[in-house]
């Protein structure tokens, strides 16, 4: 005797997307756009915590250009390029200038922002187009378990909730993120329900995140920031080299350059990684041919006119070198240490933060289990993803929001496009 149909709500929606953050609401808006009824369900009461958090509440929305060395995945690069680039930057642009009406303003580091500052801003218009084109969304909803089921020949997803009955769709968007910035939702229960549906989860660590000094000295720098270049090593190979502002904290290292190269050290085999800074990275003088200069003055001197004083005196406690010492009087073995701190200075540190701190979750979803054309899952049909769920991380300036519009935008209408299996207008 065969087991008995399995009981559904009906009718059920055609699209649902789960998580109304960056990701989530473009695909809720391009799904509705391209014709199908939408719900986006979401923890927090009110949708959009992390874009409202996001560069210090005024919302980093966009990088001005985006080239693929921006981002770093395990899985497969042209996946990623295929992706990226299929909504090009400047229309995304566009989009967000002429569609959403959100003024936005360049400032001189290439990032984009509202010119408003108010990341509030951002989200309420995101929220007015969803509200414009018929999109539900409810909020103080989170998913518990998702059931992928046949019926009548039909895909069709059962989404159970912790209390209430539960809700059926016929297509279904992961966009849950991460597991970083915990406080504004993120709790990685998404990717747990990635794993019951039969996808794999690739390695996860914290990403674009501060890191922890082991030598106590360069937390009594806190509160300096410079220009450097850092150049990470491990497994007998260079892994990246960037340049960029260090800022030093009262635990470590923080700013741009550190944040970007946070990844090596936080993922697997991170242990093993050696980051060496060069102080004032391309601005740097030739410290060898200044340390030769005969002269009076003393090394510490020589130094604080270029560098932050409180560096100079820490580099030169490095190197063993008086700082009363003049130019004239260094042996050459002391101008070679110090030399040799001032352009490949050993930074060792002792993890990060973590994701209290960490703005993006890196690995998860591979990208070789979804579609490049669609996002949709290449195990589970009529199942999508967008966004931070998937194996991508990319650099702090904008880039994981436009990862997160282009994916979610793509998303969106793949899964609302042929939806004749699945259609059906939810109740009211």
């Amino acid at each position: 005797m065969s087991d008995p149909p399995p009981v559904l709500p009906e009718p059920p929606w055609p699209v649902a997307v789960i998580g109304a953050g960056a990701a989530g609401l473009l695909a809720a808006i391009f799904a509705a756009r391209t014709g199908a009824r939408v719900v986006a369900l979401e923890t927090r009461p009110v949708p959009g915590a992390k874009i409202r958090v996001s560069g210090g509440g005024r919302c980093n929305i966009l990088p001005s250009r985006a080239e693929l060395g921006d981002y770093a995945t395990s899985g497969s690069r042209n996946t990623m390029r295929n992706l990226l680039f299929s909504w090009p930057l400047h229309e995304v642009r566009r989009f967000f200038e002429e569609e959403l009406r959100i003024s936005m303003k360049v400032e001189p580091n290439g990032k984009v922002f509202p010119s408003s500052d108010r990341s509030q801003d951002v989200v309420a218009a995101l929220l007015k187009e969803c509200q414009r084109r018929g999109v539900t969304i409810l909020g103080g909803r989170s998913v518990q378990r998702i059931e992928s089921l046949l019926v009548d020949k039909r895909r069709l997803f059962r989404l159970g909730f912790p209390a209430g009955s539960p809700m059926a769709c016929g297509r279904l968007i992961l966009a849950t993120g991460g597991l970083s910035l915990p406080r504004t939702g993120s709790d990685g229960h998404g990717l747990e329900m990635a794993r019951s549906l039969g996808h794999a989860v690739r390695s996860l660590h914290p990403a674009l995140v501060p890191l922890l000094a082991v030598d106590p000295r360069w937390r009594e720098l806190s509160g300096i920031s410079l220009p450097v270049r850092l150049r990470t090593t491990g497994g007998g190979r260079m892994l990246e080299e960037r340049e960029g502002d260090l800022l030093f904290t009262h635990r470590g290292f923080s700013g741009p350059v550190v944040l970007d190269l946070s990844r090596h050290v936080t993922g697997s085999g991170g242990e093993q990684v050696r980051i060496e800074a060069a102080w004032l990275g391309s601005n740097a003088p030739d410290w060898g041919a200044i340390l030769r200069e005969p002269g009076r003055r003393s090394v510490a001197v020589l130094l604080g006119e270029h560098l932050p004083r409180r560096l100079a005196d820490q580099l030169l406690l490095l190197a063993r070198v008086p700082g009363m010492r003049t130019t004239s009087e260094l042996r050459r073995e002391e101008r070679e240490q110090l030399v040799r701190h001032l352009t490949a200075c050993s930074l060792e540190v002792a993890g990060s933060e973590g994701y209290a701190t960490a703005e993006v979750t890196a690995g998860g979803v591979p990208l070789e289990e979804i579609s490049p054309r669609t996002l949709e899952s290449r195990i589970v049909p009529g199942l999508y993803f967008a966004g931070e769920i998937l194996d991508v991380v990319g650099r702090i300036g904008g880039f994981n929001f436009l990862w997160a519009w282009v994916t979610g935008r793509r998303a969106g209408e793949a899964a609302a496009t042929n939806l004749e299996e699945s259609r059906g207008a939810p109740s009211s």
